[in-house]
């Protein structure tokens, strides 16, 4: 009996040992550590361990960046031997792809309009088509997560090849869950439309601040409800799209 116990203990030493070895062990980098953002300091340093320019482009292509590029920046760049290449791929990650924008100082994010029903149905029906089917798409949720005044000042930020022309507000139709926008409709007495009526557009006046960025005003107060930022010619029907924007509620 007093063998068996003295094996046993051999064995719970064993055990311990071999779990004080495995706690011991460190632990590998994570994969938000091998992917954190790239900075000015980050290029330098991949610069001076002899990275090649492609490398250091990918990983700038790859991962987020926050980059300071003023003429002193760049000029540091140049003396840590920083390649004109990999500068100018600095430059181009920061170029905007799409909007940016603000709504009472508030950043907003874009939404896709990608769901769509069809209304009127029944009536077009009973009416021998003089009413008209409605084609309509919306975004999911009663209000959107941007909050803004009547009065709101919509801030944006346009990317190369846009222009302040192709955004407009419109008034969504809040329906419950969603928030509808009519986009069509097919039969009536006026035939068939396509475009977003024009009653629910507001009318805006838009003024420069330098670069590419505009502040939006409204002519006219708001009332409570839901709105978007449209950005015209954004929808593509055959692949589902109805359309971009900025959404956000007025209470």
């Amino acid at each position: 009996m007093r063998r068996n116990c003295a094996g046993w203990q051999r064995r719970f030493l064993c055990v311990a040992a071999l779990g004080l070895l495995v706690w011991s062990v460190p632990c590998a980098p994570s994969q938000s550590s091998l992917e954190s953002e790239m900075d000015n300091t980050r290029v330098i340093q991949m610069t001076q361990k002899g990275l090649g320019d492609d490398v250091i482009i990918a990983r700038i292509q790859a991962g987020t960046t926050k980059f300071a590029l003023s003429d002193d920046d760049l000029a540091d760049l140049k003396k840590a031997n920083v390649s004109d290449r990999v500068v100018a791929a600095m430059i181009e990650s920061t170029r905007l792809t799409v909007a940016s924008v603000k709504i009472d100082g508030n950043p907003v994010q874009l939404h896709t309009i990608g769901e769509q029903k069809v209304g009127g149905r029944l009536g077009h029906a009973v009416s021998l088509g003089i009413m008209s089917v409605k084609d309509k798409a919306y975004l999911e949720g009663q209000h959107a997560s941007a909050i803004a005044s009547r009065n709101p000042v919509i801030e944006i930020e346009l990317p190369p090849n846009d222009t302040i022309d192709n955004y407009i507000v419109v008034e969504m139709d809040g329906k419950g869950d969603r928030r509808e926008l009519e986009i069509g409709s097919v039969g009536g007495t006026v035939g068939g439309k396509v475009g977003i009526r024009s009653d629910r557009i507001r009318r805006i006046s838009a003024a420069p601040l330098g670069g590419r960025r505009f502040k939006i005003t409204l002519v006219e107060s708001l009332k409570r409800g839901e709105y978007i930022l449209y950005a015209v010619g954004s929808a593509d029907f055959p692949h589902g799209v109805y359309g971009h924007g900025f959404d956000f509620t007025v209470q």
